[in-house]
């Protein structure tokens, strides 16, 4: 018996569903990143950064243990190494994780009412580009009136530049910034996300 290629299908088993299986995982593959790049891009949602690192890694995990009831060891061809099975896994996890976060994150954002409120600032930083005009700008507000939970948001070089606040370190504690005074004022414009979860939109100077 000759060995099968990886990607090519088991002559043993039914030719059609392997065509949709093979069809479905590189939909997720190719479009979950795509898709949730796009939601990450248009749509964010308004949330504190630890969220995101929280829930992206539960969801990576939980999804790549559920793989191991969609993905039987006898789907893979025999010469597959273990280690090459279990990157596959965390890869079809982390893809459809992105096609989670962008399937949501369009169908909360699109098209949905924009608001703005004033919002506090306590602190800018930069990314760490060593070119100035490639770095990304970002203030640290109080994004929501009855938390003093800091949310770090890109903003405009020309906002970043006008705004006199304090500068700190990117990745700064989370509690020192919650903690530190108020520097200024901003406009913070959001869309009323039709699942009930705001998105930022912009930042505007008052």
């Amino acid at each position: 018996m000759s060995e099968r290629d990886l990607f090519s299908l088991d002559p043993s088993k039914p030719k059609n569903p392997q065509i949709l299986a093979v069809i479905l995982q590189f939909l997720v593959i190719l479009g979950g990143p795509a898709l949730g790049l796009a939601a990450i891009k248009f749509y964010p949602f308004l949330v504190q950064d630890r969220t995101w690192d929280i829930g992206g890694v539960a969801s990576i995990l939980i999804l790549f243990l559920t793989s191991f009831l969609y993905f039987k060891d006898n789907d893979f061809p025999a010469e597959v190494p273990a280690l090459l099975r279990l990157l596959f896994r965390m890869g079809w996890g982390l893809a459809l994780t992105f096609l989670l976060v962008g399937v949501v994150g369009i169908a909360n954002g699109y098209g949905t009412k924009l608001t703005n409120r004033e919002v506090e600032v306590v602190s800018k930083h930069q990314s760490r580009e060593r070119e100035t005009s490639r770095r990304t700008n970002y203030l640290s507000v109080r994004a929501w009136s009855k938390s003093r939970a800091v949310v770090d948001l890109e903003v405009s070089r020309e906002i970043y530049e006008r705004l006199d606040v304090p500068l700190t370190p990117i990745h700064s504690p989370q509690e020192m910034l919650d903690e530190m005074p108020v520097a200024g004022h901003v406009r913070l414009v959001v869309g009323e996300g039709r699942l009930g979860l705001e998105w930022f939109k912009r930042v505007e100077q008052e």
